[in-house]
């Protein structure tokens, strides 16, 4: 049986969802097919997911947390990276608390780091 070619799909995904993007940002909010696309990623995330859980139910704890670590550590690079193209503007009255969250993180990964060894 021929192995599912996990990283086509998801480059497949990224360049419509770049795509999409590309034309909300040029002014044409109405994107056709948008609802169904987000419907799409959705399902697939959703299914995912379930498949993930199914093969790591004796391990589901761990898998879990090794989830949210991978997540969490994917956002602050691609906001941070973000922020630092200029695609994302320093002046949202949100960031001090998100800087103040990750400040917390970092003093709490190092803590829980230390105490694991």
């Amino acid at each position: 049986m021929p192995q599912f070619a996990w990283t086509q799909q998801m480059r497949t995904i990224s360049g419509a969802l770049h795509t999409l993007e590309d034309r909300v940002a040029h002014g044409d909010l109405a994107v056709e097919g948008l609802e169904e696309f987000k419907s799409a990623v959705d399902d697939l995330r959703l299914r995912a997911w379930g498949l993930l859980m199914a093969t790591n139910a004796d391990d589901y704890r761990v898998f879990q947390e090794r989830f949210r670590i991978r997540r969490g550590k994917e956002i602050c690079q691609t906001l941070g990276a973000d922020l630092r193209a200029g695609t994302v503007s320093g002046q949202h009255p949100e960031l001090p608390g998100s800087q103040e969250a990750a400040q917390e993180l970092a003093a709490a990964a190092n803590e829980a780091r230390q105490q694991a060894y």
